[in-house]
């Protein structure tokens, strides 16, 4: 498993190099919930976004962790996998799609 503090960077994912940046560090939401980090997805040299929302990781007691989020690659390589799976056509034109994955990226 490889963790980095990196705001961007790039993965390799069937031979294709797709570029990652952080989008928003995790977020209280109303009622004591949280939004974890989001991530966007671009595969390099196009322009469509695909956005990718993590689940906020939490103590065992229930709180959240408060400190800056490291991103797992590995997490973002399934995250790639995932979203084209789900519809997600990085050639295509048209508005970023948003997803939902969990800690490890499915």
């Amino acid at each position: 498993m490889h963790h980095t503090r990196d705001n961007s960077g790039t993965v390799e994912v069937d031979g294709e190099v797709y570029e990652w940046e952080i989008r928003r560090q995790p977020q209280p939401k109303p009622g004591g919930k949280w939004d974890g980090i989001a991530i966007t997805l671009r595969l390099q040299g196009f322009v469509r976004e695909a956005i990718v929302q993590f689940p906020m990781p939490m103590h065992p007691s229930g709180r959240p962790f408060m400190e800056k989020q490291r991103i797992n690659v590995d997490a973002v390589r399934n995250a790639v996998s995932s979203v084209i799976e789900a519809g997600w056509t990085p050639t295509s034109r048209g508005r970023a799609m948003v997803f939902d994955v969990d800690a490890d990226g499915n």
